[in-house]
């Protein structure tokens, strides 16, 4: 009798567990093997108790009436069983269907790639008021990101009825999203994918990594707003978390060791021999260089390219293609990428190039250096010798004025000398080696990436195209931010319904009349036969 109690008390347990269990597996964002684990103890538990009084429980289901609520028992508990289960199974690998154009409802593959990275849960608080313009929207870009991750969750505050939680995050206006992980804060004015995954990066990262521009010879600024000024690629890198900084390298000793990557972009004067030898050294001891080289100037780094297999071309790229898009054809047109980490997502855009020199790398490059061309440019582009062309170019303006009046566009042709195309306008090389001696050894990777363009990532022609994300990725790469290399948030754009009077009309007169009338007269015709059937 004492072991048929025990029994009981040890199936009540079992049941418990197993209900904690589930409970824990349903709530649990990170360690729901844990509850399975759970349930299954219980139901072992259970089962322990079922065979300690397997007497008793044998002459219970000899029983008629005990084999009759028996099976109305288990046939309860098997469509409940069923609903939970398709219930759980919906929540955990639902899935969704884009059909928008362009996929506008759907994130990025940067966004995608950042979710599917996140190691600690990130929870969103999103300030809104309740009937408060932009929640709905805010609401729909928070669900695809927890769409994604089971990390990232999200909650809607009112700051009016919760205003603690609102001072705590230090949350002044409505509409603020604050995202909160690994014990550290970022908050978001805007709720746009582009703001929340650059917040969650930033999240993610532990200290910012600094970025040198090279200054002192002719660049141009990082924080002017003329159209071949960088302040928009400065702004870009700031915004994925990266501090970035000018540096005058003739004044300083070395490359500062804190560098995470060194831009030189459209230097108008050549280095002195002093910097290349500081840029030399920092390169050799693992450091990443990034060079954007307009056709005019190669910043006296020819020779020291060419040592590395890079071979500037004194040349100018021209490409009819770029008609076609409505731009010069001096304004080469790039839809072929090389194999590469940088570019491996690129497939399917196209990125343009003002102006542009080819970058091509050598059959056989020194031993120790790998490297791909990145981008190259479509079978109707040629390269012509660089300061030959501007000859030529300033005599047809000359003609042109000494028309008087004949107007027109200055046909261009490729020459017998020139080299036809597909041409290479960019390149990234790597080089493993190994800094320090002894114990203090360690081995290092080297990094360059060569453009043989800067205007592709100045402020007039950041945005156009794909230069963002080529931009972007190099520098990602170059700073080893593996997670960052990838296709980024596409801006949203308004899709208006223009209809024509006749289509207005119809659309409103159809269900706002025609249908009540025709229901209405449907009903009226089923009482009248219904009154005369009687």
């Amino acid at each position: 009798m004492k072991q048929h109690h025990a029994a009981k008390w040890l199936a009540l347990l079992g049941l418990v567990v197993m209900a904690c269990g589930g409970l824990f597996y349903a709530v649990s964002i990170r360690h729901g093997d844990w509850g399975l684990i759970g349930a299954g103890a219980g139901l072992a538990i259970v089962l322990l108790a079922a065979l300690v009084a397997h007497e008793a429980v044998g002459a219970f289901f000899a029983k008629r009436s005990a084999r009759l609520g028996l099976g109305s028992g288990v046939a309860i508990l098997a469509v409940l069983a069923l609903v939970m289960f398709l219930g759980a199974l919906s929540a955990r690998h639902h899935v969704r269907w884009d059909f928008s154009q362009g996929q506008m409802n759907t994130l990025s593959p940067q966004t995608v790639k950042v979710l599917k990275g996140l190691k600690e849960p990130v929870k969103a608080y999103a300030f809104f008021k309740d009937d408060q313009a932009g929640r709905m929207q805010a609401d729909e870009e928070l669900g695809k990101y927890s769409y994604v991750s089971r990390l990232f969750t999200y909650r809607f505050v009112n700051p009016d009825a919760e205003p603690g939680l609102a001072k705590a995050m230090k949350v002044r206006n409505y509409g603020t999203v604050v995202l909160v992980g690994g014990g550290r804060e970022e908050q978001v004015q805007l709720p746009e994918e582009q703001e929340l995954t650059n917040a969650l990066i930033r999240l993610g990262k532990k200290g910012k990594k600094r970025i040198y521009f090279l200054t002192g010879h002719g660049e141009p600024a990082l924080d002017g707003v003329a159209k071949d000024d960088f302040t928009s690629l400065r702004k870009a890198l700031e915004a994925a978390n990266y501090e970035v900084k000018s540096l005058m390298l003739v004044t300083s000793d070395q490359v500062p060791p804190d560098a995470a990557v060194v831009i030189m972009a459209s230097p108008k004067m050549a280095l002195m021999s002093q910097e290349i030898e500081r840029l030399s050294a920092y390169w050799d001891q693992g450091g990443a260089i990034m060079l954007l080289l307009d056709p005019e100037s190669d910043g006296g780094l020819k020779t020291w390219l060419k040592a590395k297999g890079v071979v500037l071309g004194d040349d100018l790229v021209i490409d009819q293609a770029s008609r076609l898009a409505g731009l010069s054809p001096l304004a080469p047109l790039a839809s072929e990428y090389g194999f590469h980490d940088i570019t491996k997502m690129m497939s399917g855009t196209f990125c343009f190039f003002p102006q542009a020199r080819s970058v091509t790398l050598e059959t056989n490059l020194p031993k120790g250096i790998k490297g791909e061309e990145l981008v190259k440019t479509s079978p109707a582009s040629w390269a012509t010798d660089y300061k030959g062309f501007l000859a030529w170019y300033q005599a047809q303006l000359d003609k042109m004025k000494q028309s008087q009046g004949q107007q027109g566009a200055i046909e261009l042709k490729p020459g017998k000398d020139d080299r036809k195309g597909p041409l290479s306008l960019g390149a990234a090389l790597s080089k493993q080696g190994q800094t320090g001696k002894d114990q203090a050894a360690r081995k290092v990777t080297s990094r360059l990436v060569v453009f043989g363009d800067a205007d592709f990532a100045n402020n007039e022609f950041l945005e156009l195209a794909g230069n963002h994300d080529l931009a972007l990725n190099s520098v990602s790469w170059l700073a080893a931010d593996d997670n960052l290399v990838a296709i980024r948030a596409k801006s949203r754009k308004n899709q208006p319904l223009l209809l024509q009077p006749g289509q207005e009309r119809l659309l409103f007169w159809i269900p706002l009349v025609v249908w009540p009338l025709l229901l209405a007269l449907v009903g009226v015709v089923i009482i009248i036969r219904r009154r005369r059937t009687r």
